[in-house]
């Protein structure tokens, strides 16, 4: 058949094992800085994370392998209910309802400032190995309106 009428396959997201969400991808030094000595070895690159607020499962691969969070440190709220939103600053969801109790968002302010800064390292140290500007502003929105 001539491969012009073939149709290709959809490129399809990795799904987590655990619960079938798609995953955002994860370099192999943000899984390593997230989980005990060796244990990244266990999984494939590309590795993903699993952002999904109720699986238990931290890390993946494309095999389905994976590392439950019960295995991973540093991760953030709401995957771990003690975690806060930002890794690298420690802002906490106390904090940003402190701010909203003042009226004045200035600790989520700090957060923001110091996150866009050059020389942050939030994409390094949050465990989905992406800045957390995005989740503090959502949530400080959702608890803003609420």
């Amino acid at each position: 058949m001539n491969k012009a009428f073939c149709r290709e396959p959809d490129a399809q997201s990795p799904r987590c094992p655990g619960c079938g969400a798609d995953g955002s991808p994860v370099g192999p030094e943000t899984v390593a800085g997230h989980v005990a000595a060796g244990a990244a070895e266990q999984l494939g690159e590309p590795a993903y994370c699993c952002l999904t607020e109720s699986c238990s499962v931290a890390y993946f691969d494309l095999f389905e392998r994976s590392i439950p969070l019960a295995e991973a440190h540093g991760f953030f709220w709401p995957k771990d209910p003690a975690g806060p939103l930002c890794a690298c600053h420690g802002l906490t969801c106390d904090d940003i309802d402190a701010d909203v109790a003042e009226g004045q968002p200035r600790r989520v302010r700090a957060v923001v400032e110091r996150a866009g800064a050059s020389d942050a390292e939030c994409s390094h140290r949050a465990a989905d190995g992406r800045s957390c500007l995005p989740r503090v502003q959502r949530e400080y929105m959702r608890r803003h309106r609420g």
